[in-house]
């Protein structure tokens, strides 16, 4: 009778076949003299197909090239053939082998995933929770962190403040007008009514409807919340549940430690898009051309290669795509334009003080 638990090893090169005894253990095939019973070699499960089956034998090619015969009456035939993946398709038997790489994979897009959506979710949260109350107590932490080194034109201030007292811009905030006394050309909203406006970009405009349209952009912002909902989901979980549920006063250091992260948030292109909108129609409520956007547009695309002017585009991305939905905003919108003689000689106030101011 023959011995069952023989098998035929052909190793690669001139070497002769020989039999071998097999043994499946520690995810290896493990191959041992059929004589002396000397360990010859260890092949991983991975390694094995399978080149030919039929009724008396099944022949398994390896890694290194080598074959395995094995007899059908081998008590390890069964389990070979399912570890080779005999009869599944080339697809099944590497997605079998890819599982464990795919499954971590997964795991970690869905990780990903997940902390966006819970972070988004978060601050979606806090959009519809914080009190407008809460939420100029909260610009007001974030003014004082963000302009706590910033030297400030009381003068133009004020003037800046006169001119946009002529307008309509917010039912819903008291909005509050500061000029930086720097010349970077720069703006930005702090969600509750603050917004901050630097004198290099009003040292860039000519005429009082570009000053409009910056501030019915930056109000925009403001109004619709575009400058809450960027600056909680930029600060953790437990801080916007704080803003909802707890007191304000516990997490003044964490919004002056994010001053500078703050201060260079990045609007995306639709929000960006909606405050353009929103501040072109807020300057036809006012009598105010909205062409007066597509000159701000223009005169800061313009000037772009100003070493100073990074940060306002930076945070405002200009895209042709802004331009093109503005042209056509003021082509569908011929509103007669206004320009009240208050708001003239308010412009006029104002231009002259920043020009005249020295140097900062």
């Amino acid at each position: 009778m023959p011995d069952t638990t023989i098998v035929r090893y052909s190793p690669p090169g001139p070497e002769s076949s020989r039999e071998v005894r097999i043994l499946l253990f520690n995810n290896a095939v493990h191959l041992y003299d059929a004589g002396s019973n000397a360990f010859i070699a260890a092949y991983p499960y991975k390694e094995f197909s399978v080149l030919e089956k039929n009724a008396e034998s099944a022949l398994f090619s390896v890694g290194d090239g080598s074959e395995i015969e094995v007899p059908a009456e081998h008590f390890s035939l069964p389990e070979l053939l399912k570890l080779s993946g005999y009869g599944k398709s080339r697809w099944s038997v590497s997605l079998s082998r890819l599982k464990v790489p795919l499954l971590l994979t997964g795991f970690l897009l869905f990780a990903i995933t997940m902390y966006y959506v819970v972070v988004s979710g978060i601050s979606g949260i806090g959009i519809r929770l914080i009190s407008p109350k809460k939420e100029a107590q909260l610009g007001q932490m974030i003014f004082d962190a963000m302009l706590k080194d910033a030297t400030i034109d009381t003068v133009a201030s004020g003037l800046l403040t006169d001119f946009a007292a002529q307008l309509r811009m917010s039912e819903k905030y008291n909005l509050k007008f500061t000029v930086v006394d720097d010349k970077d050309v720069n703006a930005f909203a702090i969600p509750g009514g603050h917004i901050v406006v630097y004198k290099g970009i009003l040292q860039q405009m000519t005429r009082p409807e570009e000053l409009v349209a910056l501030i019915g952009h930056e109000s925009s912002h403001i109004n619709e919340r575009h400058s809450l909902r960027n600056m909680l989901q930029e600060l953790t979980g437990n801080f916007v549940l704080s803003m909802v549920f707890g007191d304000l006063g516990s997490i003044g250091g964490v919004i002056a430690g994010r001053a500078n992260a703050l201060r260079s948030l990045s609007y995306s292109r639709s929000l960006e898009k909606e405050a353009d909108e929103q501040g072109m129609h807020r300057m036809l409520s006012n009598r105010i051309d909205p062409q007066g956007m597509v000159m701000l547009m223009d005169r800061l695309k313009a000037a772009e290669k100003d070493v100073h002017l990074p940060g306002f585009l930076s945070t405002h991305p200009l895209t042709e795509e802004r331009r093109v939905h503005a042209l056509k905003f003021v082509a569908e919108h011929p509103g007669e334009a206004d320009m009240t003689p208050k708001l003239e000689s308010n412009w006029e106030q104002l231009k002259k003080a920043i020009e005249t101011s020295p140097a900062p």
